[in-house]
This record gives C-alpha cells, structure tokens and sequence, in this order.
C-alpha cells in the first residue's frame, strides 16, 4: 500500500475510528445542550406555577418536555458510553467518574419520580398543595438541577 500512496488498513481503522469517535463527541455535546435547554423550558414553567404566574400547567407540554428531556438523557448515555468504552477500565478506577455516574443515574431516577408528580401541576395551583406534595416536588427539582450540575462539572473535570 505505501507504493501506491493508499493509506495502510491499520491507518484507514485508525482514521475509522477517530471519525467515530468526532461524531459521538459530536452528539454528546448536542445532547447535553438539548437536554439543558428542554430542563430549562420545564423549569421556567414550573417556576411560573410555584410562584403563581400560571395557575396550572398545559399537560400536553409537560408530557413534550418530558419526553424530549428523556430523549436527551438516553443519547447522553449511549453516546457518552460509547467515547467511554475504549477507556472503560481506566475510567471505572477513577472515584470522580464513578461520581459522575452516580449523578446521572440520580438523574435517571428523579426524571421517572418527576414523570408522576408533573401531573399534579396540570389540575391544581400549586398554592393549593399540602406541605408534603411541595416539598416533593421542590425537593425533586433541587435534586435535578443538583444532579444536571454535578455531571457536568465532573465530567469537565475527568475529560479535561
């Protein structure tokens, strides 16, 4: 091959692969900026209903939101699974990546919790919550924005 000028089979894998890896590096940081945008877009509405700008919320957005932030959450792992694979045993060593998972199977968690609590935004104020259903519902989005800044941060910090 190298008579010919063609690149050997060993560097057309090596140029394969860094091809690869570009594009889920690609997705993943997409993925992280659609899923911040659509948890922003949730928080803001909630934030309107908490504070009382909006006396319910519209269910079919919710259900969209909630659907687009799950499809946001499900590429970031596949994607970030894949550009962690060739250095998986490495990475599975490193207490702040074991970290970063843990943020995000927090985030997995909290996203089904939120998927059963949205509902109650869409029928009542939330002025007219007990103090337990507040509290779940503060305490779940405390726990997402925890969680979202957690896994960000320890990721900048493991793939610096």
């Amino acid at each position: 091959a190298w008579r010919t000028g063609e690149p050997c089979a060993g560097a057309r894998e090596s140029q394969d692969r860094g091809a690869r890896q570009v594009i889920m590096l690609t997705t993943h940081v997409f993925a992280v900026l659609f899923s911040l945008l659509t948890v922003f877009a949730a928080d803001k509405d909630a934030l309107a209903w908490m504070r009382g700008k909006k006396r319910t919320l519209d269910a079919r957005r919710i259900r969209l939101l909630h659907v687009l932030t799950w499809s946001g959450l499900i590429t970031l792992i596949v994607s970030g699974a894949i550009l962690s694979y060739p250095m998986l045993g490495y990475l599975l060593s490193q207490p702040l990546f074991i970290m970063k998972l843990l943020f995000v199977a927090t985030l997995l968690v909290n996203a089904a919790l939120i998927g059963k609590f949205s509902d109650i935004a869409t029928v009542r104020q939330f002025s007219r919550l007990s103090p337990n259903e507040r509290m779940r519902l503060m305490t779940s989005g405390a726990v997402s924005s925890f969680s979202w800044a957690g896994a960000r941060v320890l990721a900048l910090v493991v793939f610096q």
